[in-house]
């Protein structure tokens, strides 16, 4: 079963922390409509996998004008091609891959552990930081949730297909990958985050599931 309430944030950020539980997460809060909102960002997994990632600056998203046209707020999107929903394993811009496996980078498991900031931690800060002073937006992909009576928010910021049947089998689909892009109004540039988790295969059939050769 894919994850729930596929969607995309538009807002301003205005401030961001490590916040660390079940797993640990950069949590960035996000001004707009029907808001305040928290963003999630995985920056270690829970189950032992470890992190993937790429920060790709000057960034051309799938479809620019489509996002820039999105009101402030929280947008369900349909799992479709065609439209902004976003799928690392068959999104293509101008005929390329929006993102590749080997354009992935390894946070090992040692980077992770104790009170020192990843590379991954690091570099997400700087572009919050960057963002917050030169007031750009914010487009957070993923599953959006509900905090009743608390903030309500935006998780699952990550590749959300290819996952082994037995662990996170049931949060695989197409057209439902997270990421976080950024635009900066003054310079009319993006940057894009991409997390993935290396169990999750890149390979995988019409529903999401990894296929026995990927």
């Amino acid at each position: 079963m894919p994850i729930t309430n596929y969607s995309v944030l538009q807002g301003l950020p205005t401030a961001g922390k490590v916040v660390t539980g079940t797993s640990t997460h950069y949590q960035i809060t996000m001004q707009a409509t029907g808001g305040p909102f928290t963003v999630a960002v995985n920056i270690e997994s829970t189950d032992g996998s470890e992190v993937l990632y790429a920060i790709v600056e000057g960034f051309q998203p799938p479809d620019p004008a489509g996002l820039l046209a999105l009101k402030s707020g929280m947008h369900s999107l349909p799992s479709t091609s065609g439209g902004l929903a976003l799928d690392f394993v068959r999104e293509e811009v101008s005929g390329k891959p929006m993102i590749t496996l080997a354009q992935m980078t390894l946070l090992p498991e040692s980077e992770r552990i104790g009170d020192h900031a990843t590379p991954l931690e690091n570099a997400v800060d700087t572009l919050l930081n960057q963002a917050v002073a030169e007031k750009g937006m914010i487009f957070a992909f993923g599953s959006a949730y509900a905090d009743s009576g608390k903030v309500d928010g935006i998780h699952d910021i990550h590749m959300n297909q290819g996952n082994p049947i037995s662990t996170f089998g049931k949060d695989n689909g197409i057209w439902q990958d997270g990421a976080i892009f950024t635009y900066l109004p003054s310079t009319a540039t993006w940057t894009a985050i991409f997390i993935a988790f290396q169990t999750e295969s890149w390979n995988t059939d019409s529903s999401g599931n990894p296929l026995s050769n990927g």
